[in-house]
């Protein structure tokens, strides 16, 4: 343009055209983002599309994806980050920005406002939770046993804090997964809220139980047991809720034993300190418990 003299100063004239659906809201964006996720993601991560829908509907109303600068997006960062913990305000972030890219994918947005916004996003360190220490332990599981009302969740307490599995992997362990004599089991599903899906990075496991579990885990199979019948079974027969056993059955023991709270999810960490501690191969630990020996030392 420049050498025949059609060159426009203005660079009005080399901008990208104004497409079919400039005038889409945010909401009906995000709308069809979750649509298009539907088909990728699992029900439960959809929920935090729909949290943030619900944000984005309080903030941006009816307001136009042609109008989200980069200004606008921070101003939106600034809003959320008084409702939710920043380490969720990033996550949200991220989904806005993942939205924002598909949009230019599908013709439906020119740019994307949201990238600087991401980096700004600032996470303060969090102190782990403490594993538990031996002492602990033996509280915990003298607590269970010895509990009225929430003894029955004893065996499974005892295989979390001996396996340094995921609550998920021990709530969806299966007789079919456990071979004959319940000396070896293959980890590579988990359960919850009644959704079973493949394991954390698809790592599948085999693990051999202890002699102790061995037993524990035998003396909980009945001759009708069938192979797609679960381990471990709330009192009411039905698979363990994780959330009900926490707040309910977790909290009180721990409570009325004397034990500081961590999560249930603590007793996987706790596994693995132990383990190193007893000076056990790193590389040995990660097979067990699926991880991989970089992220198990972050743990």
């Amino acid at each position: 343009d420049i050498a025949t003299g059609n060159f426009d100063c203005t660079l009005v004239k080399y901008k990208l055209p104004r497409l079919e659906d400039d005038s889409i809201q945010v909401v009906e964006l995000f709308e069809r983002f979750i649509k298009y996720k539907a088909k990728q993601v699992y029900r439960r991560t959809l929920d935090k599309y729909y949290g943030l829908l619900g944000y984005l509907r309080q903030f941006f109303r009816n307001g136009l994806v042609g109008d989200v600068s980069e200004e606008r997006a921070g101003e939106f960062k600034d809003w959320l980050l008084k409702r939710v913990a920043p380490v969720t305000l990033r996550e949200r972030v991220g989904l806005m920005r993942a939205c924002w890219n598909w949009g230019i994918r599908q013709r439906l947005v020119v740019e994307n406002p949201w990238f600087e916004v991401l980096k700004g996003v600032k996470v303060p360190p969090q102190q782990k939770p403490q594993p538990f220490t031996r002492g602990e332990i033996e509280r915990i599981l003298r607590g269970f046993r010895e509990d009225g009302y929430f003894s029955h969740y004893s065996d499974y307490v005892e295989f979390l804090l001996s396996t340094g599995c995921r609550t998920g992997e021990a709530i969806g362990l299966q007789w079919k997964h456990l071979n004959h004599d319940c000396s070896v089991m293959w980890i590579g599903e988990s359960l919850s809220r009644g959704l079973r899906k493949e394991v954390k990075n698809n790592r599948a496991r085999f693990v051999t139980l202890t002699p102790r579990l061995q037993a524990m885990v035998l003396a909980r199979k009945s001759a009708a047991a069938k192979p797609d019948d679960l381990v471990f079974l709330s009192p009411q027969g039905k698979a363990i809720d994780d959330h009900n056993f926490r707040n309910r059955a977790w909290k009180s023991v721990l409570t009325r034993v004397g034990v500081d709270y961590r999560k249930p999810y603590t007793t996987r960490s706790t596994l693995i300190s132990h383990a190193l501690d007893m000076g056990m191969n790193p590389a040995m630990i990660a097979e067990m418990t699926g991880h991989d020996v970089q992220t198990l030392f972050r743990e």
